[in-house]
């Protein structure tokens, strides 16, 4: 670290300085730190050499950034794996990274967590046990990221 900020320009420690200190604070994603980048208005080889200092010095870490992810849209908001993978590829996290975090998530929290949301759908509808209140508990748990195989295998245990 202190080498590379001894061999670089003002502004390049800057940025550098201002990096590490908020990657220090909240995991960050190499697409979050480009764009947070974008403001020093640094060069593509600035930039990739800003990078891969953050990551030599383990400010930047695509499989901790996936674990923390995971384990906080599961566990406070009760995402499904889809939806977290989904995200997780819009930040910019390779799928050699997703997938270990994803597989850390406990089955049977995870399926009790479908019992939970599904149930909550259930009883917002009013306690209905026709098609369409199936349809938007199937609906709910989809756009809540849960698999189709499991949000059936749920719904048909709640709405029997």
């Amino acid at each position: 670290m202190q080498a590379y900020l001894r061999k670089t320009r003002k502004k390049d420690k800057k940025a550098y300085l201002f990096l590490s200190n908020k990657c220090s604070k909240k995991e960050l994603s190499v697409k979050e730190v480009l764009i947070i980048c974008s403001k020093y208005k640094l060069k593509i080889v600035e930039k990739n050499k800003l990078i891969n200092e953050l990551k030599n010095n383990q400010f930047i870490d695509h499989l901790r950034y996936a674990n923390a992810f995971v384990h906080d849209r599961f566990n406070l908001y009760f995402w499904g794996k889809n939806k977290i993978r989904h995200h997780l590829i819009l930040k910019g996290i390779e799928d050699y990274h997703i997938a270990p975090a994803i597989e850390g998530i406990d089955n049977e929290k995870y399926k009790n967590i479908v019992k939970q949301e599904a149930l909550k759908k259930y009883k917002s509808l009013g306690n209905k046990n026709d098609f369409n209140s199936k349809q938007k508990i199937l609906k709910y748990l989809s756009l809540k990221g849960f698999e189709a195989d499991l949000s059936f295998e749920v719904v048909d245990l709640l709405m029997d």
